[in-house]
Order: structure tokens, then C-alpha cells, then sequence
């Protein structure tokens, strides 16, 4: 095994089409997919070249062009294009059945990291898209040419850390031996695939749980799309539009988000009920039994219903049960479409006076890991479906009940993963355009930071301005109008896209002050927009007092050190600590001879945890490059701790701590 293989690089080798019966929207299912996932033709220009002269090599999607698996492993940078073509045929007549005013064939794109431009039949489809973590489609019936060859070709340039994208713990320049920050990841790394959607369907499904002594309320909202059909035809080309050249791109209207603005899910103008759209839905249990079935006359808003809270069973850690979901659409009296799905049941909230994390109306401590979600031959995209099973499946065997999913959003194959297997997730929103904050620091969390920096391996500071500044001068300096407008769009765009799964338990918004701006306002937006989570407002340091649901610290040392006193309105948590590794190889934050005395100290902290706290994240799950404080290596083939003491310390917090199981 190399250093960049793991147990399933070979299987990915040698595939034709990778990750090809992984349906990359687990919770909207339809059964008509096509997977684009194999190998395309790839080059790489200059930023300054309008199309590359030639395609010259191969590349495996959806893996980053950094990676081993897309088989090119070349960095790039701000000023190069990355180009991938493929040509495709549909031949099934699937596809091509019933009235063709009456479908459109959608393009989908799961994953691509960054500025995104879609050519197909040498026509520019869409809006360029800008975002490297949630994915984004287009209507592609226009241009596609039924039983023929398609040439679809996507152009993607990757700035990194050189403009105001989030990116996480992605940079260009990593080149100190003791780094927190890892190999930048461009061009395509989810799944490219086509589905074929009726012209009004089912676009977003929305489940929010309440619960009360007696009965689970369900909020649900489904929205539905009408795609408007152009008179567009393929056999008439464009010649007024130069093929490949740089349309002047209608700008999508971003604004920076106020609770004012009511921006819970867009609006749809058309008016569907007048239209004789009706959903029939059912909620079926796992022995098929229906729990309820029931028409929703009113898409698009946002509707309520009850059960007795005797008859559900709840999702949590330790009985994750998910009912199906099966929905059809229809108009009057002629169907649709079909949709399936699932939900679990389940409320996330703060309870007690002395506030305490619940789940399901009970206090619940949590135990997780900081996971950054780097592999060594996919670096960003986890190889295989089965690997991503794998870390969660390990965690949960460890003891953990929790995976901070760190600087990065994931598929939604993760998240599915971890609502079936029962993993709750604290989602952190990737930092954009800076490594420092644009915040005041409160003298509080000033003493914690220095304890935390000034006990831990040489772990390289932050740069911060010198307090004595002349008068006229600001002491910290302004985020910029277009970084503010590009990480809000992200982030409700994040919001949006994995709002669904019921794992999902906390927004972090910000993290050790990294690129931190606006806490209050953007705390206040996203408690407003999602009401079914905890928000997280500064994971670390810069806190706001009193702000969002969680005070959060973060200590590597190992005499934690927290706040002298309780807030009155959060829950006390240890976002990151630990960072334990073997001094056999790279750095961590603290280093240890062997595994046993690892395993040792490892257990002291787990037991000396004050009961003040909720919730406990220790990093890492695994090595990333050359941060070896992971709990398995980086290729997952190896766990340091001495498994049943890590068990033995979690039956010791969860007695201490009082945690619930769901019974």
C-alpha cells in the first residue's frame, strides 16, 4: 500500500464509472438517474486562453485534480483553467417517453470547487456558478440532442486562499512542517449526473420535529419547481454567440442576510393550489405499516401535524430509526411524478436552568471527534460510499456518539450515512478570505486563547495587530463588502442543502475567529432561518456574550482550563482538545512514546471532564498529511488507542455525565 492508497484505491481504479449506484440525493429519490462519473478528457491553460487548443489527458471524476484517484495529482493555481470534456449518448427510451414539452432533462453537479462554467453542444448553459460546497444544476433540454452524442465541457477556476471564497483549510502555500492547513482541492470532486424531472415537480422536501409531554408535532414544507420550456432549438445554432467566449453572465442577486428579510425558503409566484397541484403522502414504518397517510393540498408553504408521542419512535444516537417517506404528485386527478424519502424524528434543544444540551427532551452529553474529512488518495472526496461508512461506523464502535464535520461540507452520501447509522453532527460553515477576525477579542477569551497557544507544541500564533495604534487608525481591519456577500450566499446555500438531515444537530458559524465578522447579525438571521438547530456562533475564541445557543471553548492543554462562570442562556462545551499523537512521525499538539501511555493520557481526560460541560470534541479522527493526531492513521488502516480503554473512559463519561439513551 502506497502513501496515497487506502483499502478501496484499487477498487476506484477499477471502476469504469466510480461511486456508479450511490444516488447523490439519498432523501429526493427518483428512480430515472444517469451517473456522468468516469473518466473525461482534461487539460489545464492559462486563465488568459478563451478554450484550450487540446484535451491531452484523462482525468477520474469526481476526484479533485490534486488527488492520486483523479489521476493527474498536480497542484494549480489562480492563474490557470481546468477543463474537462466528455461525450455522452442517452439510449434508453426511458428517458424519451410520453410528451416531451411535458419533461426537461436536468445537469447536476454535486461538487465543484470553485468558479464554474457549463458548455454543452457548444452552447454556455446557465448562470456561472460560483461555491465549492453545495451543489447546483441546470436545465439542459434546450441543447440536448436525443439517441446522439453530447459534448458537455466544464471550465473551473480555483483561486484557493488568493480570493474571498470559503475554503476551509484549504491553501496554496503549505509548506511549514507543523501545519493546521492542508493541500487545496480543485475542479470537480462530487458526482456529475443527469435526471429527467416532469416540467412542474418536487424540488425541496423540509422536516422540522417539536416535541411536547404528549405529542410530536411535524412541521413540512415541500416545495415545487416549474421549469419554463424555451423555443430553443438545437438544430438552429447560435451564431451570434462565439462558442466558448466569455458571455456577459446575468449576476445573481445576493444580499446580505437580515432576519427583516424573511428569507426562509424563496418564494415561488406561481400559485400551485389555484393549479390543482396536490401531494399525497405517506410515512411508512420499517415493518411497511403506514403511520399516517395524508394529502397536502398547499405546496410550497409551510404546514403542521401531530402525533401521540407514544406511538414514534425517536431518532437518536442509539436507536437511529428513520421512516420512509413515499410521495406523488399529481394535478387533479392525473399523476405526476413519485418521490421517495425518509425522516427522523427528533429535537434538538437547550433545557434546564443551568442550560444542558438535550436530545429529545432530555439532557444528552456529547462525546464526538473533529473530523477534517481528508483521505490520501481522494484528499477531499472520500474514495468510495463504503469508506465514508467506514469512519462513521468506527467512530460509533470507538464510543463516539458525534463528528464535528471541520472546515468542509461533505456529499450528502455522509450525511445519509450518519442519519442511518445514528451520528449527530456539529456542521462547521468553511472559513472565506481570512485566517484572522475582523471582531474585537474580549478579554476573556483573550486569556483563554493564550493559555490554550502558549501550552501546546509550538503551535504556530495567528498574527494579530499591536493594541497601541495611533488614534486615527482602525485597529482591526474590514472585511470587505464582496467577502461578506460570497460567505452569506454560501452559507445559506450550506443551510439549505443540509437542512434536511435530522444528524445535523449545530451550525458552527465561525471558528477561532477565521474570517469572523458580524456575529450578532449573523446569529440572530440563522436562528431565525433554521429554528430546528443550535447555533454555534464562534467556535474557540471571539465570543460573543450571550450569543447564540453555545459557549465554546477550545484547550489542547492538559489542565483544561473554562470560563469562571456560566452564561445564563448557553450550554458550556469543549469544541476541540486532545490533539494527541505518536512522536514516531509528523507533529501534533502533543506527542507520547508509545500507544499505551497515548491510550493513558487519553483516558485522564476523559475522566477529569468537569460536569459543567455538554459536550466534548476531541481531535482528531484521523491523520491528515504531515498532523499526525488522529485516533487511526491517515489511510484508516491502523487505530493507536488501545480500543477497550477508549470504551472504558466513554462508559466513565456517559455514567458521569448522565447522558440518555433512548429507550
Amino acid at each position: 500500500m502506497s502513501n496515497s492508497s487506502t483499502r478501496w484505491t484499487k477498487k476506484v481504479m477499477e471502476e469504469k464509472i466510480p461511486l456508479q449506484n450511490d444516488y447523490p440525493r439519498p432523501h429526493l429519490r427518483r428512480k430515472l438517474w444517469l451517473n456522468l462519473n468516469g473518466n473525461w478528457l482534461f487539460t489545464i491553460t492559462s486563465i488568459n486562453e478563451t478554450y484550450p487548443k487540446k484535451f491531452d489527458r484523462f482525468i477520474r471524476v469526481p476526484f479533485p485534480v490534486e488527488s492520486y484517484l483523479s489521476g493527474i495529482q498536480e497542484r494549480v493555481d489562480s492563474s490557470m483553467y481546468l477543463w474537462y470534456k466528455l461525450k455522452f449518448q442517452i439510449k434508453s427510451r426511458a428517458w424519451y417517453d410520453g410528451n416531451p414539452f411535458h419533461y426537461r432533462i436536468i445537469l447536476h453537479f454535486d461538487k465543484v470547487d470553485y468558479e464554474t462554467v457549463v458548455y454543452l453542444n457548444q452552447h454556455i448553459v446557465g448562470l456561472k456558478h460560483l461555491g465549492g460546497y453545495e451543489p447546483f444544476s441546470y436545465d439542459i433540454s434546450s441543447y440536448f440532442i436525443n439517441y446522439q452524442d453530447n459534448e458537455l465541457v466544464v471550465r473551473v477556476w480555483d483561486p484557493t486562499d488568493k480570493w474571498y471564497q470559503p475554503r476551509g483549510k484549504q491553501e496554496l502555500d503549505v509548506k511549514k512542517p507543523k501545519m493546521i492547513f492542508y493541500t487545496p482541492c480543485s475542479g470537480i470532486w462530487g458526482t456529475v449526473w443527469l435526471e429527467r424531472v416532469p416540467h412542474v415537480h418536487i424540488d425541496r422536501l423540509q422536516f422540522q420535529t417539536r416535541l411536547s409531554s404528549r405529542n410530536v408535532f411535524l412541521k413540512y414544507r415541500i416545495d415545487l419547481k416549474s421549469i419554463i420550456a424555451t423555443s430553443f432549438d438545437y438544430r438552429s445554432s447560435n451564431k451570434k454567440m462565439r462558442i466558448y467566449s466569455e458571455k456577459k453572465f446575468d449576476k445573481q442577486k445576493k444580499y446580505l442576510l437580515h432576519v427583516g428579510r424573511k428569507q426562509i425558503l424563496e418564494q415561488n409566484e406561481i400559485d400551485y393550489e389555484k393549479l390543482g397541484f396536490i401531494l399525497k403522502i405517506s410515512i411508512i414504518q420499517k415493518n411497511h405499516k403506514h403511520l399516517r397517510d395524508f394529502i397536502c393540498s398547499k405546496p410550497n408553504i409551510e404546514q403542521e401535524i401531530s402525533f401521540p408521542l407514544k406511538k414514534i419512535n425517536l431518532w437518536s444516537p442509539e436507536n437511529p430509526y428513520l421512516y420512509q417517506i413515499s410521495i406523488d404528485l399529481y394535478q387533479m386527478d392525473v399523476f405526476i411524478e413519485h418521490i421517495d424519502s425518509y425522516i427522523g424524528f427528533r429535537q434538538i434543544s437547550l433545557c434546564s436552568t443551568k442550560k444542558t444540551i438535550c436530545l429529545n427532551n432530555k439532557p444528552y452529553f456529547m462525546l464526538g471527534v473533529l473530523d477534517q474529512g481528508y483521505w490520501p488518495d481522494g484528499l477531499y472526496r472520500a474514495p468510495t460510499d463504503e469508506a465514508y461508512r467506514y469512519d462513521i461506523e468506527q467512530t460509533k464502535n470507538l464510543g463516539f456518539n458525534t463528528i464535528r464535520k471541520h472546515m468542509k461540507s461533505e456529499t450528502s452520501r455522509f450525511y445519509y450515512w450518519c442519519d442511518v447509522l445514528g451520528m449527530l453532527v456539529w456542521q462547521d460553515m468553511p472559513a472565506g478570505d481570512a485566517y484572522n477576525g475582523y471582531e474585537i477579542e474580549l478579554e476573556d477569551d483573550k486569556i483563554l486563547r493564550l493559555h490554550r497557544d502558549n501550552s501546546t507544541n509550538d503551535l504556530p500564533l495567528a498574527e494579530r495587530k499591536q493594541q497601541n495604534l495611533p488614534k486615527n487608525e482602525s485597529p482591526l481591519p474590514i472585511k470587505v463588502f464582496e467577502a461578506k456577500i460570497q460567505f452569506e450566499y454560501e452559507l445559506k446555500a450550506m443551510i439549505d442543502f443540509l437542512s434536511f438531515h435530522p444528524s445535523i444537530i449545530i451550525w458552527i458559524l465561525f471558528n477561532e475567529g477565521w474570517g469572523q465578522y458580524d456575529t450578532i447579525r449573523l446569529t440572530k438571521w440563522l436562528q431565525s432561518y433554521d429554528e430546528d438547530r443550535l447555533i454555534d456562533s464562534a467556535s474557540g475564541w471571539q465570543d460573543r456574550t450571550n450569543i447564540g445557543h453555545i459557549r465554546d471553548i477550545h484547550d489542547y492543554t492538559k489542565n483544561i482550563l473554562l470560563p469562571s462562570f456560566d452564561d445564563e442562556n448557553r450550554a458550556l462545551v469543549l469544541g476541540e482538545c486532545g490533539g494527541f499523537g505518536l512522536m514516531k512521525y509528523g507533529w501534533s499538539y502533543n506527542a507520547y512514546s508509545d500507544n499505551y501511555l497515548l491510550t493513558y493520557i487519553f483516558e485522564q481526560l476523559i475522566v477529569n471532564l468537569s460536569p459543567r460541560l455538554s459536550a466534548m470534541i476531541y481531535t482528531q479522527l484521523s491523520d491528515v498529511e504531515n498532523e499526525t493526531n488522529g485516533i487511526l492513521t491517515y489511510n484508516r488502516e491502523e487505530i493507536k488507542f488501545i480500543t477497550p480503554h477508549i470504551k472504558r473512559g466513554e462508559r466513565l463519561t456517559i455514567s458521569c455525565s448522565n447522558i440518555y439513551v433512548n429507550k
